[in-house]
């Protein structure tokens, strides 16, 4: 009932948010893949902030919160990221 309108397509996309709303990935995260993860196309910043957040606390990196932060804003889709000021806008 919390998902936007229209966020499922098809059975995969049912399966995918119902595997990850019930069936929390326990694995750690590497790294390379925190700081490979970007916001998706039609992502809530709010989401995408919350499944960054929660990656990190299955990345033992030693990674100061500070740098996640910085972190978690380059990796906003740049249209957003040139609205709170982080990025130069490419118009």
């Amino acid at each position: 009932m919390n998902l936007p309108k229209g966020s499922i397509k098809n059975w995969g996309d049912l399966e995918k948010f119902f595997l990850t709303r019930f069936f929390e990935d326990d694995a750690e995260i590497i790294m390379p893949t925190l700081l490979a993860t970007r916001q998706q196309k039609g992502e809530l910043v709010k989401a995408f902030v919350e499944r960054f957040y929660n990656m990190t606390l299955r990345c033992p990196s030693g990674i100061t919160q500070a740098t996640l932060v910085k972190t978690c804003r380059h990796n906003l889709q740049t249209s957003l990221q040139a609205q709170i000021g982080v990025a130069k806008s490419h118009t």
